[in-house]
């Protein structure tokens, strides 16, 4: 059975071997990751390069040509046959270079690497809840983001600098051959404008990261704003909370106005580089030219020259600043896969081809290879701490049958959530085992996965979409309609103006916490697992709705793990879990727990500390409701 644990006498050494692997992929320098990125992209790189290089060398021959082409002006035969080589050069360029490589291979470099990249780390992210502990969100969606954007612009960007560098040499080889002098008043000329456009790109660089931050607290004190706009009015706030948001947007105009400042003096050197550098040209061979030792020919190729040059030397120019920014941003990539980024990208494999990314590509089938029907569900010792903390569970045993209902109960901050994200390998375990039909499972985060295992946490989280989107989540829509009868939302999708079509809001603003939390268990319930887990999913419902939501599901067929502290749940339940102090201090039918468990005693009166039977509900503004 997949995901079952099996042992022998290698595994020690390949574990050895494996954390060998990621300590020397975790001190790879830039170049050895982005050779890592390559990997699944090689043959494109590769021929996009050598495209590259074939169009600077054919550029190098058409300043040649020039050269010839003016010097023979007047003289009799060879012209058209230099002007039809010319053509023939330019028309072949334009063919490879709109035709093929722009419009073909750097499209598949760039997005082939980011697509394969954003597989890897969203990949991580699923299969890895210690990912989450060690990068915050808003880390995980600048790395995810523009991290992976920085990476995929700078492998698509690389041949081309490379091309330049050969073009830059090849030239000032043949530019010497005619006039060292002149040459090296030139290139001293153009280095002067390299460095100057390297310091304006990195000031504009600088900027518009002090753009984007400015806008995205702008963004944020709107978000907030919306959602808090009760307490706003209620505190008669409107014009100091207008005035902030004034003062951000002020600031996000300041940055940009300065980044915007040095994109115009950057695109300025740039664009007037080649016009200032003929006008030295032109200064310096005149006495020359008098006396014939520096032809029109060779005025032309400089002229032609120049204008590549210009563009070659500033592209180099920015190498370092670019070279430093993939940097930092392969740090982030590897940090946030632990080290492994070759072996997250070797699981990735190649990236599919462009055909099957467009319109009517069909969605590979991720679902886990099938396991016997569930018939137990067992938990031995199992022991989990939240990550920089000593809470959490500890030697905690539990046995789930199949048709059965198994609640989890206890007072606030006894352990019922980490359980349960424990037994489902979303917190990481210090020891214990998970096991399906008496065989250990290796990896629960990927094995209790629908159809094994569906789970509603305690916070459910909606997608600003529709309804239908939200519990669909590109599933077959035939499920649809089983799962909102089954979580007694049919009702309430009656009364909305869109139905089922009707779009929740962000994190679904527009919905009630009862709402909310039936979308979520209708988005479990549409995945037809074998498994139900649910994390206090009735707290905002009113006693009709909860009474007909247990009853549906609680028919005898389905198998049912949950945390509650609701009576009619308790009542219903096979087996009761007491959970004290992150360990179990009775369990039983609900009788016999009442009976044995003092613990149980305190819950069911509402006895406890604080007067808190439960864990606190979803930390949400919907006001609860049916």
């Amino acid at each position: 059975m997949r995901g079952v644990e099996r042992t022998d006498g290698g595994a020690g050494r390949r574990a050895r071997d494996g954390d060998r692997a990621e300590g020397g992929e975790e001190r790879q320098s830039v170049l050895g990751r982005l050779a890592d990125v390559l990997r699944g992209s090689a043959r494109a790189y590769w021929t996009l390069t050598g495209l590259w290089i074939l169009l600077r060398l054919g550029t190098l021959a058409v300043g040649l040509l020039f050269q010839r082409l003016f010097d023979e002006l007047g003289a009799d035969g060879g012209v058209w046959l230099i002007i039809a080589l010319v053509a023939a050069i330019e028309a072949g360029r334009l063919f490879l270079q709109f035709g093929v490589m722009i419009n073909r291979l750097e499209p598949r470099v760039q997005y082939g690497t980011t697509a394969r990249l954003r597989h890897a780390l969203l990949g991580s992210a699923l299969r890895g809840p210690e990912v989450t502990a060690r990068t915050s969100p808003g880390e995980s969606l600048r790395t995810v983001g523009e991290d992976v954007d920085e990476t995929g612009f700078f492998v698509a960007w690389a041949p081309t600098n490379l091309a330049h560098w050969l073009f830059v040499a090849a030239s000032v080889t043949v530019m010497m051959r005619i006039d060292a002098v002149v040459t090296g008043a030139l290139l001293a000329f153009l280095v002067l404008l390299t460095l100057i456009t390297a310091l304006a790109h990195s000031r504009f660089l600088r900027h518009r990261r002090a753009t984007r931050a400015a806008s995205g607290e702008v963004a944020g004190a709107l978000r907030e704003m919306v959602g808090a706009v009760g307490a706003v009015q209620a505190a008669a706030a409107e014009p100091q909370v207008t005035a902030h948001v004034a003062r951000l947007n002020g600031a996000r105009a300041e940055a940009a106005v300065r980044e915007e400042l040095y994109a115009v003096v950057q695109r300025t050197v740039i664009g007037n580089a080649a016009p200032i550098g003929v006008g030295v040209v032109l200064l310096l061979v005149a006495g020359r030219m008098d006396e014939g030792t520096f032809s029109i020919g060779d005025l032309a190729l400089f002229t032609f020259y120049l204008q590549i040059l210009t563009e070659a030397l500033g592209s180099i120019g920015m190498l370092s600043v670019r070279l430093q920014r993939v940097s930092v941003a392969l740090g982030r990539v590897a940090g946030f896969l632990g080290g492994r980024l070759r072996r997250s990208l070797e699981r990735v494999g190649p990236p599919d081809a462009p055909e099957g990314t467009g319109k009517g590509a069909t969605v590979p089938d991720t679902a886990p290879e099938p396991a016997p029907p569930l018939r137990e569900l067992t938990v031995r010792g199992l022991t989990a701490r939240h990550p920089g903390t000593g809470h959490g569970i500890e030697d905690v045993d539990l046995v789930v049958e199949r048709h059965t209902v198994t609640v989890i109960t206890g007072r606030v901050g006894s352990g019922k959530s980490t359980l349960v994200r424990a037994v489902l390998g979303l917190l990481p375990r210090d020891r214990g085992t998970v096991l399906w039909n008496g065989e250990p499972i290796a990896d629960p985060a990927s094995f209790l996965v629908a159809p094994r295992c569906g789970y509603t946490p305690q916070v459910p989280r909606l997608f600003s979409g529709t309804v239908r989107e939200n519990v669909l989540l590109g599933r077959d829509g035939a499920a649809f309609d089983e799962a909102v009868r089954l979580a007694v939302m049919e009702l309430d999708l009656a009364a909305m103006p869109d139905g089922a079509d009707t779009v929740v809001g962000p994190r679904g603003l527009r919905l009630s916490g009862g709402q909310i939390q039936r979308a979520a268990l209708a988005r479990m319930l549409a995945g037809a697992p074998e498994l139900l887990v649910m994390d206090d999913v009735s707290s905002a419902l009113d006693p009709e709705t909860e009474h007909l939501l247990w009853e549906r599901l609680l028919d005898g067929t389905r198998t049912v793990l949950a945390v509650s502290h609701r009576p009619a749940l308790l009542r219903a339940a096979d087996r009761v879990v007491v959970l004290e102090d992150g360990r179990v201090e009775a369990s039983g039918t609900f009788d016999e727990v009442m009976a044995a468990s003092a613990e149980m005693g305190r819950i069911w009166t509402g006895a406890g500390p604080a007067g808190e039977t439960g864990d606190t509900g979803p930390a949400s503004s919907n006001p609860p409701g049916g």
